[in-house]
C-alpha cells in the first residue's frame, strides 16, 4: 500500500497503538495483535518514523476508554513523550463514536499530537478529505459495536432461558463447576447457608441473624470471595441484615437458577439497573438444592410476619436532621414511657442496632429538650437578623460586596482576554511550525513560554471566581428572603427548619451542635 510521505519524521515521538476486542479475544497474544503490530511497524520503518513505545490492550472493548494500556499512552502524552499516535484504523482507537471524535478532534490537537490511522488513510496533520469523513467512519465503527452488543445480548438471554449459568461468580454457598455455564454446591460454606435459613425460621430477626454471624467471626461473601481469588472492589467487614435478606428470598438455594435480576443501561455504559421481580428468568430444577422447600416456604412466611408488625415511623419535627457526633450515623427516635406519660428519645441507631458489636456508644436524649434547644437558636438569629441596627449593617455589607465583585468581574473579563490571545498566538506558533516558518528548537521555546503564560492566568482566573464566589451575595440574598417568612407569621415549623439547617449532632455528653446551610449563620 501506498502513503503519502511524511517530510519531517525527526520531529515526531511515535506511540503505536493496538487493541483487540473481547469478542475477538484468543489464548495469549492473538494473531490479530500480531498483525496489527506488523502493519504499524512496517509504516513506521517506512515512514523513518522513531518509535517511543508500544501500547497493547489485548482483550478490551471499544465501547470503552477505560483501557490500561491507552490511559498509560495519554499520561505520556501528557508529559510530552509523546507527539504522534498511530493505529490500524480507527475502530482500534475505539469503536463510541462521541469519545473517538473528542480524542481526533479536540484532545489530540490541544496537545499537539499528530493521529494517524493508516487502513482509513485518517491523518490530523495535513488537509485531506479523508479526515472529512472521519466522523462518519466513527459512527459505522459505534453501529458494528452496538450490533455485537445485541448478538451477544440474545445468546445470554437463549442461555439464561435454559437455566445455563452465565455469571463470573457464584451465588455465596455454590461455586463453578468444570463443567460450562453450571453451578455445584460449595461445601465449605454450605453450613452457614443452612444455618442462616435455619435461624431465620425459628423467628430470628435477620439483624440478629448478622450479628450473631459476625460475632462468631464467619467471613462476609464479599471477604469470602476474595479469599477465593476473586477481584471485589468493596469488602464489608460486618454481616448485613440486607444481605441475609437476599440469601433467604434466593430460590436458587432450592435449586432453580435466578438470573437477570439486573441488566445494563445499554451497551456503552457498565451502570445496571434492577428488575422487577416478576421479570426476572427463573428455571427450575437446573442444581443441586441446598435448602429443602418446605423450610425456604417457611423462611419466607417469617419474614412476611416480621415485616406485618413493624410500627410506622413517628413523625416529628427535626425528622431527618439528628445524627450521631461519634459515629455519623442518623439517630432513630423512640419512645419510652415515664410517669408524666410516653416521651420520645433520639438514640443512636448504630448502638440500637449493633450494640453487641460496639460499633459506637450507647447515649440517647430527650426529643423535646433537643427540639427546644433548636427552636430557641432559630428565635434567636431570625430576631437578630431583623434587628433594626443589623438591618442597616447587612445593607451596608451587600452594598461593599457588591463594589467587591464589580472590580473582581471587570478583572476576570480582562484577565479571559489575555487568555484568548495566548490561545490564538499559540495556535499561530503551531501553524508556523507546520508550515516550516518555525525550527523545532524554536517551536518549543516559544510554545513553553507561551505555555507557562497560559497556565498563570488560568489559576488567575479560578482565583477571582474562588473571591467571588466567597462574597457570597446570592447567599446573603436566599438567607434574607427565608428570614422574612419566618418574621411574617413568627411560627417556628419544619418547613423553616429544613431551609436553615443542615444537620443536627449530638455526642455522648448529650452535647448538642447545630449546623446551618448558610456560612454566615455557623458563626453565632
Amino acid at each position: 500500500m501506498d502513503y503519502l510521505k511524511i517530510i519531517n519524521p525527526m520531529d515526531y515521538k511515535v506511540a503505536l497503538y493496538i487493541r483487540l476486542s473481547k469478542e475477538d479475544e484468543k489464548p495469549g497474544e492473538s494473531e490479530s495483535v500480531s498483525n496489527q503490530r506488523s502493519i504499524l511497524t512496517r509504516y513506521a520503518k517506512e515512514q523513518n518514523l522513531a518509535i517511543v513505545g508500544e501500547y497493547i490492550d489485548d482483550g478490551f472493548s471499544g465501547t470503552t476508554f477505560d483501557r490500561p494500556e491507552f490511559k498509560k499512552m495519554i499520561q505520556d502524552i501528557e508529559n510530552k513523550k509523546i507527539n504522534m499516535v498511530i493505529t490500524k484504523d480507527l475502530s482500534r482507537l475505539g469503536r463510541d463514536y462521541i469519545k473517538v471524535g473528542e480524542y481526533t478532534e479536540k484532545y489530540f490537537p490541544e496537545h499537539r499530537v499528530r493521529y494517524i490511522s493508516i487502513l482509513d488513510g485518517v491523518d490530523t496533520g495535513i488537509d485531506s478529505s479523508n479526515n472529512d469523513i472521519t466522523p462518519f467512519k466513527s459512527v459505522f465503527n459505534d453501529f458494528y459495536a452496538k450490533d455485537i452488543s445485541k448478538k451477544i445480548k440474545s445468546v445470554k438471554n437463549n442461555k439464561q432461558d435454559l437455566g445455563l449459568f452465565i455469571g463470573g461468580k457464584a451465588p455465596y454457598g455454590y461455586k463453578l463447576s468444570n463443567i460450562p455455564n453450571k453451578i455445584e454446591i460449595d461445601e465449605n460454606v454450605k453450613p452457614i447457608v443452612e444455618r442462616i435459613f435455619k435461624e431465620i425460621k425459628s423467628g430470628k430477626s435477620c439483624r440478629a441473624v448478622a450479628i450473631d454471624l459476625t460475632l462468631d467471626g464467619i467471613p462476609t461473601p464479599s471477604q469470602y470471595a476474595k479469599s477465593q481469588g476473586y477481584k471485589i472492589s468493596k469488602i464489608s467487614k460486618h454481616w448485613a441484615d440486607s444481605r441475609i435478606r437476599d440469601i433467604v428470598t434466593n430460590e436458587v438455594y432450592i435449586g432453580n437458577m435466578v438470573q437477570g435480576r439486573m441488566k445494563k443501561i445499554n451497551y456503552k455504559s457498565k451502570k445496571c439497573v434492577r428488575i422487577p421481580k416478576e421479570n426476572w428468568k427463573v428455571v427450575e430444577h437446573t442444581h443441586k438444592a441446598i435448602i429443602d422447600k418446605e423450610t425456604f416456604i417457611k423462611a419466607q412466611q417469617m419474614l412476611e410476619t416480621r415485616k406485618q408488625t413493624r410500627v410506622k415511623t413517628h413523625d416529628y419535627l427535626l425528622k431527618g436532621l439528628v445524627y450521631c457526633h461519634e459515629c455519623g450515623k442518623k439517630m432513630g427516635c423512640s419512645p419510652k414511657g415515664l410517669a408524666e406519660g410516653v416521651v420520645y428519645y433520639f438514640r443512636c441507631s448504630t448502638y440500637t442496632s449493633y450494640a453487641r458489636l460496639k460499633l459506637c456508644t450507647s447515649h440517647s436524649i430527650r426529643m423535646d429538650f433537643v427540639e427546644n434547644i433548636v427552636i430557641s437558636k432559630i428565635k434567636d438569629i431570625c430576631n437578630s437578623y431583623f434587628d433594626k441596627t443589623n438591618i442597616e449593617y447587612i445593607a451596608k455589607q451587600k452594598l461593599s460586596e457588591s463594589k467587591k465583585n464589580n472590580t473582581y468581574s471587570k478583572e476576570l473579563k480582562n484577565t479571559n482576554l489575555l487568555l484568548n490571545k495566548i490561545k490564538l498566538e499559540i495556535d499561530n506558533i503551531y501553524e508556523d511550525k507546520l508550515r516550516g516558518v518555525l525550527s523545532q528548537d524554536d517551536f518549543e521555546r516559544i510554545y513553553n513560554r507561551k505555555k507557562e503564560e497560559k497556565e498563570s492566568l488560568i489559576k488567575k482566573i479560578n482565583k477571582l471566581k474562588n473571591i467571588m464566589k466567597s462574597n457570597n451575595i446570592d447567599e446573603s440574598q436566599i438567607l434574607n428572603k427565608i428570614i422574612k417568612k419566618y418574621s411574617n407569621n413568627n411560627i417556628i415549623n419544619r418547613a423553616l427548619l429544613i431551609d436553615l439547617i443542615d444537620r443536627i449532632e449530638i455526642d455522648c455528653n448529650k452535647k448538642i451542635y447545630i449546623y446551618f446551610k448558610f456560612k454566615s449563620l455557623n458563626n453565632n
